[in-house]
């Protein structure tokens, strides 16, 4: 197998993990509304469940995880974790009580942890720097084919199976892929030149203090960081909420909602982000600024269709609203991430990007969705829509996000730094 085929293989399998790690996610969000009438839950315990119970796990391991790949295989620790987050995605399926549903989704964060930054690591090995935006935006686009899937199948299996059917299948897939990873991927060569090296024989604890070190010296990197972290908490809160907001405020039925997801989000924002990744590529050999300004417009310049979405009660407004702002919602990573890797030492990169999912993660899907559900049953009870003021609100919020994506991208060019 020549050396493109084999880097474009394991990327496949790399792009599917991403996939089904979404999956396992987005289920939650298309699911809610069964699982909330089975388990009578609050909107409160509702965000609980769907974001802070997996994000704190996530933060919590996400840095050991990235720390161990430094050193070790880092096929057999994405592998592994692979095999956890599927078993507890299908052990979430059998829950009987509120408990055990929190428990299981522990679970799921916890295997999630492990494989992220590793795969970052991966890629970046596979791929030169003028090469990374659009590999890791390929990676992305997983994450919205993941949203395809469970909007789609999720929404038609729990419709007509139930919701238990569909955190069974989501998991055993998962062990399917994980066993893929194992057996048929190899160890990818590490990309290291001499200073690399010598970081990578380091105590682990220099290692985590030089990655610490780096994103906190590099402005460029730190308002990329609050940028993505911005834009994540806003985008998690929609996806988590927008199939109880279309249910409850415009009375559309599950499966309805699931295709129309499944379109806008799923296949729309897979290709923004594959597109906008490759773009950034394009543009950041003109000029390295373009890289993230393009992130940093395009959130701010579709505001006001999010807006319109949320608090328009006209279903065909609001559906069509929603189309482009669907397609630019994970944009970001691709070239964030590829941001981040390339001015980074290779040792340093598996702990940068736990650095950077624990941040996104818990910022994001642990306060997003909690915040939106808080402000639903708390600030915005009278309202007609209560879901639909919140989440409008948390949007104007992210409006500081875009800035300071554009702002990040001044820094690139002030500050250059190292690519490798």
């Amino acid at each position: 197998m020549s050396v493109m085929n084999r880097r474009g293989y394991v990327l496949g399998v790399l792009v599917a993990l991403s996939t089904l790690n979404q999956l396992d996610r987005q289920l939650m969000s298309i699911l809610l509304e069964p699982i909330r009438q089975e388990f009578t839950l609050s909107d409160v315990q509702l965000g609980l469940l769907s974001g802070l119970a997996f994000a704190a796990i996530y933060a919590a391991l996400s840095i050991p995880a990235a720390l161990w790949a430094v050193k070790h295989s880092r096929r057999n620790l994405i592998a592994a974790a692979a095999v956890i987050w599927g078993a507890t995605t299908f052990l979430f399926g059998v829950a009987q009580s509120y408990w055990q549903l929190l428990l299981t989704r522990i679970g799921t964060g916890a295997g999630e942890a492990g494989a992220m930054p590793a795969s970052h690591s991966i890629i970046s090995d596979l791929y030169q720097p003028h090469e990374r935006a659009g590999a890791m935006s390929a990676w992305s686009a997983g994450i919205n084919l993941g949203i395809f899937i469970a909007f789609l199948a999720g929404a038609f299996i729990g419709h007509r199976y139930g919701w238990r059917t569909a955190f069974f299948v989501a998991g055993l897939l998962t062990l399917a892929v994980a066993l893929l990873m194992r057996f048929t991927v190899s160890e990818p060569a590490r990309s290291d030149d001499a200073r690399s090296a010598a970081l990578r024989s380091a105590p682990t604890l220099t290692l985590l203090r030089e990655a610490a070190r780096t994103l906190l010296s590099d402005s460029a990197l730190r308002h990329t960081i609050i940028g993505s972290s911005i834009t994540a908490a806003v985008g998690y809160a929609a996806l988590t909420w927008a199939p109880s907001y279309l249910v409850r405020t415009h009375g559309m039925g599950l499966p309805t909602v699931g295709v129309y997801l499944a379109t806008v989000v799923g296949i729309g924002g897979a290709i923004g982000a594959f597109a906008g990744g490759r773009l950034s590529d394009r543009l950041r050999r003109k000029d390295i600024r373009l890289s993230l300004w393009i992130v940093g417009i395009a959130y701010i310049v579709t505001k006001p269709l999010v807006m319109l979405f949320y608090l328009s009660s006209n279903t065909a407004i609001a559906l069509s609203a929603f189309v482009l702002p669907a397609m630019v919602g994970t944009l970001y990573l691709g070239p964030s991430i590829s941001v981040l890797h390339n001015r980074t030492a290779p040792p340093l990169r598996p702990a940068v990007s736990a650095i950077f999912l624990m941040t996104i993660n818990l910022i994001g899907l642990g306060i997003g969705p909690l915040t939106v559900g808080m402000m639903s049953e708390w600030l915005f009870a009278a309202t007609s829509s209560s879901l639909g003021h919140s989440l409008a609100a948390l949007h104007i919020i992210g409006l500081w996000g875009g800035i300071h994506f554009i702002i990040a991208g001044q820094r690139l060019a002030a500050s250059p730094g190292s690519v490798q």
